[in-house]
């Protein structure tokens, strides 16, 4: 791990985007690569986590270690609204609301209790993206 400390994360990324951008690298080639290694620290960080958490707890809750500022918290947490009846039955209308709604974008459709047009809604288009999946 001694190479990792003398890394400058901004240069790294300055050399990697100079690269492909001069025409050096492949642009292709530079994603596989780049998707492998975030696999690889995605991999090993998940691994080492509870090592790396009870190491921290030696430590206060914020701290200076080596070239970072390390800090302990909770990350955020989630209310689960499962066991309350009328919240899943919201919720389940609200979906079948949006249906009706979408399939509205195919063909006209008329509410039946209101004798209304049903409105579609707008979509907003994503922008384009590539997804590499590496080979086993």
């Amino acid at each position: 791990m001694e190479i990792l400390k003398t890394i400058k994360v901004s240069e790294v990324v300055n050399n990697v985007a100079d690269a492909v951008n001069n025409g050096d690298v492949n642009p292709l080639e530079a994603a596989v690569s780049l998707k492998k290694l975030e696999l690889i620290v995605k991999a090993a960080k998940n691994r080492i986590e509870d090592a790396v958490i009870e190491e921290s707890s030696k430590y206060d809750k914020s701290f200076a270690y080596a070239d970072a500022e390390i800090t302990s918290k909770n990350s955020a947490g989630r209310y689960d609204y499962s066991e309350i009846p009328e919240v899943v039955s919201m919720e389940l209308e609200l979906k079948a609301l949006k249906d009706k709604h979408k399939a509205a974008i195919k063909n006209d459709i008329i509410d039946l209790s209101t004798g209304e047009l049903i409105k579609a809604p707008i979509y907003k288009g994503g922008k384009e993206i590539i997804s590499i999946k590496l080979n086993k």
